[in-house]
């Protein structure tokens, strides 16, 4: 979604025209640096386990582990949400996104790696608790949020579950942020609202690597900002926990279509689609199991964002990050549906394309 239709989404739900760039800005980090397509749910409304590791799981066997409860549950939010955008033309859009139960096959439960690093400043402590990752670079953190003078936090976002802060505002502080090395990643942080409170915030943030061969062999850190100072003489602070090295990586499957490969995991689904664009029209991605059933994880037709990162890289690859986990030892396909458009002289062209992997 472009910068002028999340200020008219904004405008639709009576919000000014600079709180969208506030928003947009404390969501994003820094959005002109972003060249993916996440879309975060408010902006929307106004988008050495390697080999030794299974994926999959067995129904029976599973993790009782708050760190899944908390990472890939509801949040609060119950089975799903729903949102109405209303746009600047009139036209009502329906958007819904659907939660997992946060139970992980018991395979899964090595994958788990305690973090217990924190940061502090402008009041601020942030504190990180535990992280998965796989080898798409993917995965979530949880982490609190805490202030004894309160979080200043967005209240109609969080209703909906996205945590969205404001770094530039007095006393207040950038939505968390996750780098690998100097390299940032993309994510989105979600807040657990029944256990959250207007000081202590316990929420979740969803991540992707930009490039995985390269932020793979990275440290991570987890960083705060705000902003001191006005006008010309106004600067942004920084700081950073010390350094995670990642020990573990949950193994990928790779499925395939002809030529083109595709790498799955619980946590995500990666393709290698060189002509597929910058970003495709009606994306549908679709997960088929072994019983028949469909995990849908986007399709813009019915307004289903059953994710928390989708984004293009520019090596012609794509990820989501979806928000129930993938049963992949039960995955038969996933199937990618959309609309390819390309230009020629001039002339606009679109050509509809559908991708099976298995």
């Amino acid at each position: 979604m472009k910068s002028n239709q999340i200020k008219q989404a904004f405008e639709s739900v009576q919000a000014d025209s600079d709180l969208a760039d506030r928003v947009l800005y404390a969501a994003a980090g820094e959005p002109l640096r972003r060249k993916g397509h996440a879309k975060p749910l408010y902006v929307a409304v106004i988008g050495c386990l390697a080999g030794a590791l299974a994926t999959g799981g067995v129904a029976y066997a599973v993790v009782n582990s708050s760190y899944f409860a908390s990472a890939w549950g509801n949040h609060g939010n119950g089975e799903s949400v729903t949102w109405t955008n209303g746009g600047s033309s009139g036209t009502k859009y329906t958007y819904t996104r659907e939660f997992g139960d946060g139970i992980a096959p018991q395979s899964l439960e090595g994958a788990v790696q305690k973090v217990n690093l924190s940061v502090e400043g402008n009041g601020y402590t942030l504190d990180i608790h535990e992280m998965a990752i796989d080898e798409n670079g993917c995965g979530a953190v949880t982490f609190t949020l805490s202030n004894p003078n309160g979080v200043n936090y967005y209240k109609p976002a969080a209703e909906l579950g996205e945590l969205v802060l404001y770094g530039e505002e007095e006393g207040g502080v950038s939505t968390p942020s996750m780098n690998f090395g100097e390299e940032w990643a993309d994510t989105r942080c979600t807040i657990d609202k029944d256990t959250s409170s207007d000081t202590v915030i316990n929420g979740t943030m969803c991540f992707a690597s930009w490039n995985r061969d390269r932020d793979l062999r990275h440290a991570v850190t987890w960083n705060i900002s705000w902003t001191e100072g006005k006008g010309e003489d106004a600067k942004v602070i920084e700081v950073s926990t010390p350094e995670f090295n990642v020990g573990a990586h949950v193994d990928t499957k790779e499925l395939r279509s002809d030529d083109s490969p595709l790498e799955i995991s619980p946590f995500s689904i990666q393709t290698h689609i060189d002509d597929l664009g910058y970003e495709a029209v009606d994306h549908k991605l679709t997960v088929t199991y072994k019983d028949g059933s469909e995990q849908i994880i986007e399709d813009d037709d019915a307004g289903a964002y059953n994710f928390y990162v989708s984004m293009g890289r520019n090596s012609g690859e794509n990820i989501w990050v979806p928000t129930k986990l993938i049963d992949v030892d039960q995955v038969v396909s996933v199937t990618l549906e959309g609309t390819r458009c390309t230009s020629t002289g001039g002339a606009e062209t679109s050509e509809p394309f559908t991708i099976v992997y298995s």
